[in-house]
């Protein structure tokens, strides 16, 4: 069976760069995603609002998506894979970087801020020892009265006293930080802590990165110091 433009020759041995290019936003990759019906492949945040838009299918081909795909699409875990290894010269800067890395390259690449006409970053925030202190932080769980948990606490709370219950609640964690949204829940909030939450947000925590992109960059660190 042929599979769809974005993830076609992933494996070969000179990739096209547009095997890495979302379809929707026109970028590298960012937390690639793939559809079981059509199985093509988007940035997870672009087919989630290509989903509340337009509705449950595919923003390509129009195919039906299943009912879990609304919520949790699956990880395109091989072309993930191969984007930690492969790098690419910046369009912008010229500079190469690995594809898995490109959109965090963006936040900082001058050239790219000033093609798009994006206001410079103050640098001195990322490195304040004191911008972090807002999550120091203590929750209540979700799903009953137990309260003044920290991050550790509170998933070892769920998993201890709710591991068996699939109910949608707004996450406590994601709420408290910068970009996060206080009304938005998750259909899964035990499977959400233990998917988003099993780190320190503010080991890797970058206050002018969206909450996607720091997750990304969360992964990549974990992923470099366990080889």
């Amino acid at each position: 069976m042929a599979e769809a433009k974005a993830g076609s020759s992933v494996l070969s041995e000179d990739p096209d760069p547009e095997d890495f290019t979302c379809p929707v936003c026109q970028e590298i990759f960012q937390t690639p995603v793939r559809t079981h019906n059509c199985q093509h492949v988007f940035c997870r945040k672009c087919l989630l609002l290509a989903i509340k838009a337009s509705g449950a299918h595919c923003p390509l081909c129009r195919a039906a998506l299943c009912r879990w795909e609304r919520s949790a699409p699956t990880r395109a875990a091989g072309i993930e894979m191969k984007m930690r290894i492969v790098s690419q010269s910046c369009t912008y800067c010229g500079k190469g970087v690995k594809l898995s890395h490109m959109r965090l390259h963006y936040k900082s690449c001058r050239c790219y801020q000033e093609e798009f006409g994006i206001a410079p970053k103050d640098l001195k925030l990322q490195s304040d020892p004191h911008a972090t202190k807002q999550f120091d932080a203590v929750y209540e769980c979700p799903l009953c009265p137990q309260g003044s948990l920290n991050r550790k606490a509170l998933l070892d709370h769920c998993n201890f006293t709710h591991h068996y219950e699939v109910a949608e609640a707004v996450c406590p964690i994601c709420s408290t930080l910068p970009c996060g949204d206080t009304i938005h829940t998750t259909g899964n909030i035990v499977a959400h802590l233990n998917a988003r939450h099993q780190f320190n947000y503010e080991e890797f925590m970058n206050v002018h990165l969206d909450e996607e992109a720091q997750f990304q960059a969360a992964i990549e660190k974990s992923y470099d110091s366990f080889y």
